[in-house]
């Protein structure tokens, strides 16, 4: 009898942490272009870290040779979590082949203050206009 209700919690235990891991809940599709000085900027990184909500798990992407980027939650999920971000755009220290190193200013990375607002259910496109001047 006791060893049929461990086995039987064991099993709760077990489908309640499948059920509570699997969908994407709170994540939705992100993509974007980033422009510098009015031109489409290839290999830049674009970070989104949220600023609200319990989990501050950041989400990435990599601008293309069009400058666009599409967010990656997770390896396996794309997107980032419903909310307000602090958005940081930062140069490739090794860019690929072809492409050429670029100087983002301060104030679009490790002193950015750039936001988006990541909605449910919203098609999330966003644009960012950087300038190289000051």
């Amino acid at each position: 009898m006791f060893i049929r209700f461990v086995g039987q919690c064991a099993l709760l235990s077990l489908l309640i942490s499948i059920v509570g891991c699997s969908g994407n809940s709170g994540i939705q599709q992100v993509s974007g272009i980033v422009t510098l000085d009015g031109q489409p900027c290839p290999g830049l990184f674009v970070l989104f870290t949220p600023l609200e909500g319990e989990s501050r798990t950041s989400s990435r992407g990599q601008t293309d040779q069009e400058g666009k980027f599409t967010l990656r939650y997770t390896s396996q999920i794309q997107g980032a979590q419903v909310g307000k971000h602090l958005v940081q755009i930062s140069p490739n220290p090794e860019p690929e082949p072809g492409i050429p190193k670029v100087k983002i200013p301060p104030r679009y990375n490790r002193s950015s203050t750039l936001n988006a607002v990541v909605q449910e259910g919203s098609k999330n496109e966003f644009q960012f206009d950087l300038t190289s001047g000051k």
